[in-house]
């Protein structure tokens, strides 16, 4: 089956929120061991502990299989399931939802860079513990001159999904401007955005273990040079190559077999000659055959 799969993050002047959406049916946790497809042809599980989406090497329409270096195919349904109601997988903490304001990991500081390094040396006072900068908040007395100027002490986010597999396949990403208004029009500006990623292997995310029956090893490795959005703009780009099957054993449950990828972004080095405006993006994130 084919399906349309977005994933968007924006950045709206120095307010940073972000997803990655990824379209499925509810899974059983389980069935990784025992799919007939996934234990024959290989496939790639995305999640975030409530809801799945499966890349599939077994080309269903043909009866073929995905070529090496190929597009594994993403399902809308589940196998045992089948079509149903769509789910969105939302990255971040497990819990967050979303929010009219910025929550404690989303948040801005606006500080004064008294030297003009670039770099923050008075951050303003969290009167009222909100997290990010609003009216409640106060600066201490600092005196003016050619060299102060306003800027952006932190407008970093961090985001994450859980993968499993029972096959090696490259991750790609691609950055895609949406729109973008203001002194902010214009597709170059993503060079000013951080992009930075990693894996975890194991731990715990708000109740829920994972990583137990994953493989160990050293199978993961980032390739590319990959730092900023700039660098994965217009077309999909590898940034990890996964060289055998996550899961490394049977388990009662998926999240025992998965790893996480986590990812950062933000507008590093932001000041006010930068200007003011709206961008917006998406960052879509894609599996590939080895």
């Amino acid at each position: 089956m084919k399906m349309h799969r977005p994933a968007w993050n924006k950045l709206k002047t120095l307010c940073l929120g972000g997803t990655l959406t990824l379209i499925v049916s509810p899974a059983e946790a389980s069935w990784l061991d025992s799919d007939f497809y996934c234990r024959v042809y290989g496939c790639v599980v995305v999640h975030d502990g409530f809801t799945f989406n499966v890349y599939d090497n077994y080309i269903f329409s043909t009866g073929g299989t995905v070529a090496p270096g190929g597009r594994m195919i993403p399902w809308t349904g589940n196998p045992f399931q089948g079509a149903g109601g769509v789910n969105p997988v939302i990255t971040g903490t497990r819990t967050e939802g979303f929010h009219a304001v910025p929550l404690q990991d989303q948040s801005v500081v606006l500080g004064i860079d008294t030297d003009g390094d670039g770099v923050p040396d008075r951050l303003p006072i969290d009167n009222n513990n909100s997290g990010f900068l609003d009216a409640g908040d106060s600066f201490d007395a600092f005196q003016l001159d050619q060299a102060t100027d306003l800027v952006a002490a932190d407008t970093s986010a961090q985001r994450s999904f859980y993968l499993s597999s029972r096959t090696d396949f490259y991750v790609t990403a691609e950055a895609k401007l949406l729109d973008a208004d203001g002194d902010f029009n214009s597709a170059n500006l993503l060079g000013n955005i951080d992009f930075l990623y990693g894996v975890t292997r194991s731990g715990t995310d708000d109740g829920m273990s994972f990583g137990a029956n994953a493989r160990n090893g050293n199978y993961i490795r980032s390739i590319g040079n990959v730092q900023e959005l700039s660098d994965i703009y217009g077309s999909p780009t590898r940034i990890l190559e996964v060289r055998n099957a996550i899961r490394r054993r049977d388990a009662n449950d998926l999240p025992s077999q998965s790893i996480r990828l986590d990812y950062v972004y933000g507008f590093g080095n932001y000041d006010l000659s930068l200007g003011e405006g709206d961008l917006e993006y998406e960052i879509e994130f894609d599996f590939y055959n080895r």
